[in-house]
């Protein structure tokens, strides 16, 4: 059974087997997760960054008897946005390949117009990595029948397509399910996490090889004798300075600086987190700030959500990995993180500093009507 959304519906529990669509995430959408869901996919990461999903947020569950027994977060979309890792028509076209983005395909709807494959029902959640919650998130059986459903609600309600993007890894029955059922599933990018296995910076070090343990030593003396001090703090009500420094990094990038955006962003992390949750680690050169990274902490993990470095102070060289890096995993275990989310780019860099590279997946089927 489907059901279609309907906003001004009573809240009443959909019967077991049925398939529902609704706007929005619930208030109690967190008590679907287990205890090792990453914590961007509860509710308030969610929230932070909705306006990400086309369309808004939607909630599409498969219910059983007590509630949602498998759901994730999507939307509806009707066109193309063209935004290089949110717009499914882009992916999964090779329209996204030289950017990095399902760079080797294969590319299923090359060749496709829009109309080929729109409206589409979209699997997404807002943080660059997508998940199943729900009781039986990880139940073969379970995850079967939400893809059975998924799919039969978007056939009735016009879809011409499902996708998912940034589909983990770690949840192979849902992935078995969906290439059972026809899906094209191809790699998309790359994240990178790391798990924090030490109790103090020597231990950090010895995790690496040995010519990197010589590397980090040596960036650090460098950064020191030229007299660079790294240490962290909490966000402040204002931070023109860490501003100044987004400036450079997206003129770098090809961007648009814009400082009101830059500064809502910022307050909006220390609202939306509470000032407590969100550290800025920041490498300073006789009161200049030269470097930082802002860190968010949910439980017991950290993400790295923005950095920024002084590009026209040579004596900012190596000042991004200190702040990035070292000066973290040496505060990490003092502070009980057991995991560092440190995310998409920058591969190489990341790898060498013993973060582990998961591929995470884009996923497509056209729907025959």
């Amino acid at each position: 059974m489907t059901q279609m959304d309907d906003p001004s519906a009573p809240a009443v529990r959909p019967a077991p087997g049925t398939f529902t669509v609704r706007p929005g995430v619930p208030d109690d959408w967190d008590g679907l997760l287990g205890p090792a869901s990453p914590a961007t996919l509860s509710r308030r990461w969610i929230t932070l960054a909705e306006g990400r999903v086309p369309g808004g947020a939607r909630t599409l569950a498969l219910n059983g008897e007590h509630g949602p027994s498998v759901a994730l977060v999507g939307g509806l979309v009707d066109e193309p946005t063209g935004h290089v890792r949110f717009d499914p028509f882009r992916v999964l076209s090779g329209g996204s390949a030289a950017d990095g983005v399902a760079e080797h395909g294969p590319h299923p709807w090359r060749g496709r117009a829009p109309e080929d494959v729109f409206p589409c029902c979209l699997l997404m959640f807002p943080n660059y990595e997508t998940a199943p919650a729900g009781p039986d998130a990880h139940d073969p059986v379970a995850v079967g029948r939400y893809v059975d459903g998924l799919v039969a609600w978007a056939r009735d309600n016009g879809m011409r397509s499902v996708a998912g993007l940034f589909l983990r890894p770690d949840f192979p029955a849902f992935m078995n399910a969906l290439r059972e059922r026809g899906f094209d599933v191809v790699p998309m990018v790359d994240r990178c996490d790391l798990d924090v296995t030490w109790q103090d910076f020597d231990g950090y070090l010895a995790t690496l090889p040995r010519k990197r343990r010589f590397a980090v030593r040596r960036e650090l003396r460098d950064i020191g004798l030229r007299g660079v001090v790294v240490g962290e703090r909490p966000i402040r009500d204002e931070e023109p300075e860490l501003v100044r420094l987004r400036h450079q990094i997206v003129t770098k990038y090809g961007g648009v600086p814009d400082a009101e955006r830059e500064a809502g962003s910022l307050r909006h992390l220390r609202e939306h987190f509470g000032p407590e949750n969100v550290t800025v680690v920041e490498a300073r050169q006789d009161g200049t700030l030269l470097s930082f990274s802002i860190l968010v902490r949910d439980g017991r993990q950290w993400t790295v959500l923005m950095s920024g470095t002084d590009y026209d102070r040579p004596d900012a060289s190596f000042t991004y990995f200190a702040t990035m890096f070292y000066r973290p995993v040496e505060l990490a275990p003092r502070l009980g993180i057991t995991s560092m989310a440190y995310g998409l780019g920058t591969l190489q860099a990341k790898k060498l500093r013993g973060c582990t590279v998961n591929t995470l997946s884009a996923a497509a089927l056209l729907l025959d009507r």
